[in-house]
């Protein structure tokens, strides 16, 4: 018997993995800041998953991991990896909670890659909504004190660069999944993706971790993946269009985060941009939720 929808349930769950995602961030941070190296950060994080994976990986029921879409794989494998490790380069240069905000524009630029590369065609309110959100984006980014090129911080240019290709990210998983590939075939590409990228960088700049290095490095890990676990629960009891606003929470906690563990003190700039992208993204998911129901009445 098929689970009926339980928005409440999948709101929570929504929030709890944007919590566990904050937290994440918060330890490649601090990690970050004790010197280890990005590379080695970057490198566990692929091994870590790969790891918590196994169990999934070799059980009876696990699918095979072989497939016809190499190439497909190897995109989304370079954009998580390019995502994750502009995400945490900026987290040297700027507080938590912005580098969360910023990344919080992936829907926002998966909007601009359906219509610039996918040739999908909207109407007008969904790119007013874009250009509403990233209005928010250039409050945050102008905000940023020391600026270098252009009157903009490089961490925060390394956080938006980041959304962009977690939005790729978004785009190569959708088309992934409309082929037909099981998520976990999926997760473990994109984990031989992450160990060939960072290992030989790794080995270059090798440092061996102190034991709370390593702890952080592992709490990243299992934060992540327990994360992309409730996400996954949140998105099979609400719908996108409830879900998309509650991953704002993200930027609080985030801030909270900092002020309590970093000494940053998060300025309006940041909540207002995060307002004026949560509204935005909210609206565009709402939007295309309705636009998903009119499709199938139009072809009848």
């Amino acid at each position: 018997m098929k689970r009926p929808p339980a928005p409440i349930h999948g709101i929570g769950f929504m929030l709890l993995a944007t919590a566990l995602f904050a937290g994440m961030t918060a330890c490649n941070k601090a990690v970050l800041a004790a010197g280890t190296p990005l590379p080695l950060v970057m490198l566990s994080r692929a091994v870590l998953t790969m790891v918590l994976l196994a169990p999934w990986l070799v059980g009876k029921r696990a699918p095979s991991l072989a497939t016809r879409r190499v190439w497909l794989h190897l995109g989304r494998g370079v954009a998580g990896v390019s995502a994750m490790g502009l995400s945490i380069a900026a987290l040297a240069l700027i507080p938590l909670a912005d580098v969360i905000a910023l990344g919080q524009a992936r829907p926002l630029w998966l909007l601009v890659i359906a219509v610039a590369v996918l040739g999908e065609t909207v109407g007008w309110r969904r790119p007013l909504a874009a250009a509403i959100g990233f209005a928010g984006v250039m409050v945050i980014l102008f905000a940023e004190p020391r600026a270098g090129a252009l009157g903009l911080n490089p961490g925060a240019l390394l956080a938006l660069a980041a959304s962009f290709c977690g939005a790729c990210v978004l785009a190569f998983v959708r088309t992934l999944a409309s082929l037909g590939e099981p998520p976990i075939r999926v997760v473990f590409w994109y984990g031989i993706v992450g160990c060939a990228a960072w290992l030989p960088p790794s080995l270059w700049w090798w440092r061996t971790p102190s034991p709370i290095e390593a702890a952080l490095l592992g709490a990243a890990a299992a934060f992540a993946t327990l994360g992309d676990l409730c996400a996954s629960l949140a998105a099979r009891r609400a719908e996108a269009s409830l879900l998309a606003p509650v991953e704002f929470v993200a930027v609080p906690i985030g801030a909270l985060i900092g002020w309590a563990v970093f000494a940053e003190r998060p300025g309006w700039p940041l909540a207002v941009g995060a307002a004026l992208m949560a509204v935005s993204v909210g609206y565009i998911a709402r939007r295309e939720a309705q636009l998903r129901r009119l499709r199938p009445a139009r072809t009848r």
